[in-house]
């Protein structure tokens, strides 16, 4: 059976006293019981002398009445209980002897001898014309009673010695397991994940205080290698998800360099058979008379044809085959306010567009008439989130050191991000995950290309800027866009007018 430490202490003071009060005990007993024997002896003796000195130097012993009163007063005031004068054959006998009580015929040498309880002497008396002797009986029981008083005493005064030596065991036992406890408390809090306890001792017996600070000591080095084990773990999951991160670039880049090329060819092809269409629609249109209805017919052919080749123009954008923009350092603010007042247009009363465009903001690296597409095609994509119904889209801009779409890594140099959102229907994560995606769209069939947003993912690309998404089914969907800031490109700021009714 496993006992606290302060118990198994308190057991052995017990174990140790059951030893050591016996003999105590025992030692005590025969000191006291000695002493009180020989104080009565000593006094027997002295009483019993000096009474016979009296005999034999006085004139006491002529006179038998002086004789007995002697004899009695030695009864009376000697705690006697015999006394007896012998004078040449003839006996004298106290009145006050105890009854039953006889000379034994030899005297006592030893307290308790006869087991009698008395103790008898007899002492000769030396006188002229006398041959006389003492007999004197005393008895034992006051000191024997003396010495059981004695002996209870001890045993209460040992018995009061054992609870005190019990209860300092335990006190001690308290205050010297105490500061182990507390190392066990702190053990089983570290055990538990809580390493900010401290493991050091405050005891003043020096092995339990070097324990403690060589536990402590370890417990700073477990700490400090759990703390590299969990930095490196944290950095293992970010170099990690990073990969991934990369891995899921590379493969939509890949696949959208494979659809771009196919794109591209395409949309070459297609501009070889719109050329013929568009001259010879235009010649045909030249020769017939207006208002007719081969007129109308040849005008809606060409409106088709302008309508293909700005869908040819959006494919070669996003296949990149349209030639590499001409990047200048521009100031993002007018021409985002360019691009709002051209959105203004195009949309219902019931859409509440907001700007909050507060700068100044430094300038970016793009190009600003490809800067106003982008813009135009997500806000015409957060207009259409809204369903044709009211609702609000918002533009923003700010700077931030860190860029949207990075693997989680700080920015080196400064951005400014770009944010459109609408509080319109939101998307899935399996939506968001393929909207860069070309000829992908959530619209009805014939209401839309799916090229707009890899159109402006082409773009954002030669800009060298970055786009996230951040979307949710039933709250919206956010759009950011971070441009790098224009270190060591000639300023080049086109100069446009605010958009107007445009709500800052």
């Amino acid at each position: 059976m496993k006992s606290s430490l302060a118990t198994r202490i308190v057991l052995v003071v017990m174990a140790m006293h059951a030893v050591v009060l016996p003999a105590l005990y025992y030692g005590i007993s025969v000191v006291v019981s000695r002493n009180q024997i020989d104080v009565f002896i000593q006094h027997v003796r002295t009483l019993s002398r000096n009474l016979a000195e009296e005999l034999e130097l006085g004139d006491a012993i002529e006179s038998r009445q002086r004789v007995l009163d002697m004899l009695d007063h030695t009864v009376l005031n000697g705690d006697g209980v015999y006394a007896e004068f012998i004078d040449n054959g003839q006996s004298i006998f106290s009145n006050l002897n105890a009854k039953g009580v006889s000379w034994p015929g030899k005297q006592d040498f030893n307290f308790g001898q006869l087991g009698d309880h008395t103790y008898f002497i007899e002492i000769p008396i030396s006188r002229p014309g006398h041959v006389a002797s003492l007999r004197l009986g005393f008895d034992e029981n006051p000191t024997t009673d003396q010495i059981q008083l004695a002996m209870r005493q001890t045993v209460l005064v040992l018995a009061a010695y054992l609870c005190i030596a019990v209860i300092i065991a335990a006190a001690w036992g308290y205050h010297f397991t105490r500061p182990v406890v507390r190392l066990q408390l702190a053990s089983r809090s570290i055990a538990r994940g809580d390493y900010a306890h401290s493991l050091s001792l405050e005891s003043g017996v020096r092995e339990l205080h070097d324990l403690g600070g060589d536990l402590e000591a370890m417990r700073k080095e477990l700490v400090g290698v759990n703390e590299r084990l969990r930095a490196e773990m944290l950095e293992n999951e970010r170099a990690e998800e990073r990969q991934r991160k990369l891995e899921n670039r590379l493969r939509h880049r890949q696949r959208l360099e494979t659809v771009g090329t196919l794109a591209g060819g395409v949309a070459h092809e297609f501009n070889n058979v719109l050329l013929p269409i568009v001259l010879y629609s235009e010649l045909a249109l030249a020769e017939t008379p207006v208002g007719s209805s081969a007129y109308q017919d040849l005008k809606e052919v060409l409106a088709s044809a302008s309508r293909a080749r700005d869908v040819v123009n959006k494919i070669l954008t996003f296949s990149r085959d349209a030639g590499a923009p001409k990047l200048r350092a521009i100031d993002l603010e007018p021409v985002v306010r360019e691009a709002l007042r051209l959105f203004s247009a195009l949309i219902p009363p019931t859409v509440q567009l907001q700007a909050d465009l507060s700068g100044p903001c430094p300038q970016v690296k793009a190009d600003a008439a490809l800067t106003i597409q982008v813009i135009m095609n997500l806000c015409t994509n957060a207009y259409h989130a809204l369903l044709n119904a009211e609702g609000i889209v918002r533009v923003e801009l700010a700077t931030s050191m860190e860029p949207v779409g990075s693997d989680g890594e700080k920015a080196p140099r400064e951005y400014v991000v770009l944010s459109v959102t609408d509080n319109g229907a939101g998307m899935d994560a399996a939506t968001a995950e393929r909207i860069f995606e070309p000829f992908f769209t959530t619209r009805k069939v014939g209401t839309g290309t799916g090229l707009g947003l890899s159109v402006v993912h082409g773009i954002l690309e030669t800009f060298g800027a970055t786009i996230t998404v951040d979307t949710a089914v039933g709250r919206g969907t956010t759009f950011k866009v971070a441009f790098p800031v224009a270190d060591d490109l000639a300023s080049n700021v086109p100069t446009v007018e605010p958009a107007p009714g445009v709500a800052s």
